[in-house]
């Protein structure tokens, strides 16, 4: 297959609403382009009105087409196939179920077997180079949905929504004994643990942390919890439910039981946003990893 770019844009013709507007004013305030993301399109002479570059303070009409090209860039991660659990894909988005113990991006010392490898691979299939955009991270031992953009707009829209609100990420997670009550909000901010770069602390010092949750199921030593994040610090869920003395079981940086798994039982399981280009409501979900399922029988079985 011969490799090309898949060059994007987006398109708008200038209603009555807007006559009169610079490109700016449409670009910032109708499209919602970053700063940043203007500042690139500046740069690179990739503003058209009426199919011809043009400046930003430059005033619109009614019925003038307005478009914004983003090419595809290369990126130094490389391609590699690999099986992909692909749950939802369109021009602009991709969701892939991840697997426990897979990266999500490449390391200086670790730059083969991760989600942005896989991905990249699976998009030269379809005659596309382009970079990994991830619109929210998972730890490499926490499974579920990863959802990557294709462009830096779509990209920099969802995370506008992830500070809005607008986007909805649950996970499950198994934690330790019976929680009660059975469903609260914690509100506790996190911070960066005094010696360690990886270990988070709840700090009154720390960056405002609130996650929603509530019990699903209960064994007789262990429950099975939903948590949906309003806020998405580093470790959020971990360190939360380890604070309510329940930590997650196999997540031995918080106290998890590691006796019978040997990562933290944690799944990013449903994803809810307004499509960035579409506007339509997407939800995603996927089933709880093998594992953790398997972890659920056991504890019945005690019960």
């Amino acid at each position: 297959m011969e490799n090309k770019c898949i060059i994007e844009k987006l398109q708008l013709i200038i209603p009555q609403t807007m006559d009169g507007w610079t490109v700016e004013r449409v670009l910032r305030r109708e499209v919602g382009v970053s700063r940043t993301l203007l500042r690139r399109a500046k740069r690179n002479r990739v503003i058209l009105l009426n199919q011809l570059p043009v400046k930003t303070n430059v005033t619109v009409k009614t019925g003038e087409v307005l478009e914004l090209w983003m090419g595809s860039q290369e990126t130094q991660v490389v391609p590699e196939r690999m099986e992909l659990n692909i749950l939802y894909e369109d021009a602009h988005l991709l969701a892939v179920n991840k697997p426990p113990g897979m990266l999500v991006h490449p390391l200086t010392n670790e730059t083969s077997g991760t989600l942005a490898n896989g991905v990249l691979y699976h998009w030269l299939q379809q005659g596309t180079i382009d970079r990994f955009r991830p619109v929210h991270r998972l730890d490499r031992n926490t499974s579920g949905i990863v959802l990557i953009a294709r462009n830096p707009y779509v990209q920099q829209q969802l995370q506008i929504q992830m500070k809005q609100g607008q986007f909805v990420r649950r996970y499950l997670a198994l934690v330790k004994g019976k929680v009660q009550p059975e469903q609260g909000v914690i509100q506790a901010p996190i911070a960066l643990e005094e010696g360690s770069f990886i270990k988070r602390m709840i700090s009154p010092a720390g960056k405002e942390a609130i996650s929603h949750y509530q019990v699903l199921r209960t064994f007789n030593q262990a429950s099975l919890v939903r948590v949906e994040l309003e806020t998405g610090r580093t470790h959020q869920v971990r360190v939360h439910m380890a604070h309510m003395g329940h930590p997650l079981l196999g997540d031995s940086l918080y106290g998890g039981d590691t006796s019978n798994i040997k990562r933290q039982a944690l799944h990013c399981a449903y994803l809810a946003f307004n499509h960035p280009v579409q506007g339509s409501r997407i939800k995603i979900s996927c089933s709880v990893a093998g594992d953790i399922r398997q972890l659920m029988e056991e504890h019945s079985k005690k019960a």
